[in-house]
């Protein structure tokens, strides 16, 4: 059809031509419809596919818990009966140890105790105070060793320095506190020098009375010190020897060590179990809690995926529509009318006019619709109702 055999269809062309644009627009707006549906059904199956994976995500974490736990259990329970065997078998060492050390120790101290029993004979037969046979008296009168001597070297700290400074204070901030006489040096020398005076005087007083006076018998009984002190010695080289010694056979303690050993055992028994249930659980199991879920829940995905599918296929049948559609009114239409007046609002504007006003062809309800031409209504007023401005 040519331009001028178009513009010179009536009314009734002009609606067929309306009615294929608004086809055109009805399939363009369901085509956004199918695409809203597609974009919608593909974030459900999103969210379906995500809600299935977390599923079996934490379930297959939980199930794999439980058989950690269920294990674990059973091995806490092994390491404490183990701990228990092996602080029975401690307790049980250490006393034949001690036994051990009792019988090999009991010569060495049954002479340290006929020693002393010596020492407070040969000091009472002499009549001899008995603080003369204690470490003290001879660390201060008799010292001999570099232990005794050093200790001699602080009793010596003491009582030259500690106890005359002591004195001083004493006086000076208790005794005298707030005399004049208290604060003077004289005073500080004085105190001191006394103290000197009675600490050196007990000194000498206890030397001359025992050291002096028994010289024989306090020089005896260092040499029952030295015995004693020797058999201490003795006594506790032989337990660092016995302490030292790995051979636990003399003790008897084979029964501890069957049942630990046993214990041990069955705990690696348990460990072994644990470690086959685990690579059974991520081998097979794991994929049949896996198949389980997708099998109860892959069918909601799969019919949402048709649904998807299908709005994808129809959508793409509607825009083949839209296209044919849009091409024909182009060609038909649009290259004549222009583009603008092939507008379903346009069309039904006109066709209004046409009809309200009865016009015959396209053309003149084009030109009217643009206002080239004035309607027919005001063409048929007289001059002064169709200018209201006049007059």
């Amino acid at each position: 059809m040519d331009t001028e055999s178009i513009f010179n269809q009536n009314v009734d062309y002009l609606i067929q031509i309306r009615d294929e644009v608004s086809r055109c627009n009805q399939l363009e707006q369901y085509s956004k419809q199918l695409k809203d549906k597609q974009d919608k059904l593909q974030k459900v199956i999103s969210q379906e596919e995500k809600s299935i994976h977390d599923e079996i995500t934490t379930t297959v974490k939980k199930r794999k818990n439980e058989i950690e736990k269920t294990y674990d259990d059973q091995l806490d329970a092994g390491r404490k009966k183990i701990k228990k065997a092996q602080d029975e078998k401690s307790r049980e060492k250490l006393e034949r140890v001690g036994q051990r050390v009792d019988e090999e120790t009991a010569d060495v101290k049954e002479h340290t105790r006929q020693l002393k029993t010596e020492m407070v004979t040969l000091f009472k037969k002499n009549h001899v105070p008995s603080f003369c046979r204690s470490e003290l008296y001879y660390v201060l009168f008799m010292p001999k060793g570099v232990k005794e001597i050093l200790a001699l070297i602080v009793f010596i700290l003491i009582g030259l320095a500690g106890i005359p400074y002591g004195s001083y204070r004493l006086f000076s901030g208790v005794v005298f506190a707030g005399k004049k006489f208290a604060e003077a040096p004289y005073f500080m020398a004085i105190v001191i020098a006394l103290t000197l005076l009675i600490v050196l005087g007990i000194y000498f007083l206890i030397f001359n009375l025992t050291k002096v006076r028994h010289r024989d018998v306090i020089a005896e009984g260092r040499k029952i010190r030295n015995q004693m002190v020797a058999n201490d010695k003795n006594v506790q080289a032989i337990k660092n020897a016995i302490n030292k010694d790995k051979d636990e056979s003399r003790y008897e303690l084979g029964e501890y060590d069957a049942r630990i050993e046993k214990l041990q055992e069955e705990l690696d028994v348990v460990a072994q179990q644990k470690q086959n249930a685990l690579t059974e659980f991520e081998q097979q199991t794991k994929q049949v809690i896996t198949d389980e879920i997708n099998g109860r829940r892959q069918g909601k995905v799969e019919e949402l995926k048709r649904q998807c599918e299908a709005a994808g296929e129809e959508q793409g049948q509607t825009e083949a529509q839209i296209k044919e559609s849009s091409l024909n009114i182009a060609d038909r239409y649009a290259k004549y009318l222009g583009k603008n007046i092939c507008k379903e609002e346009t069309l039904n504007d006109i066709i209004n006019i046409m009809q309200t006003e009865q016009i015959d062809t396209i053309s003149e309800g084009i030109a009217i619709y643009k206002g080239e031409t004035p309607h027919r209504n005001q063409e048929s007023l007289p001059e002064e109702e169709s200018n209201p401005r006049r007059g």
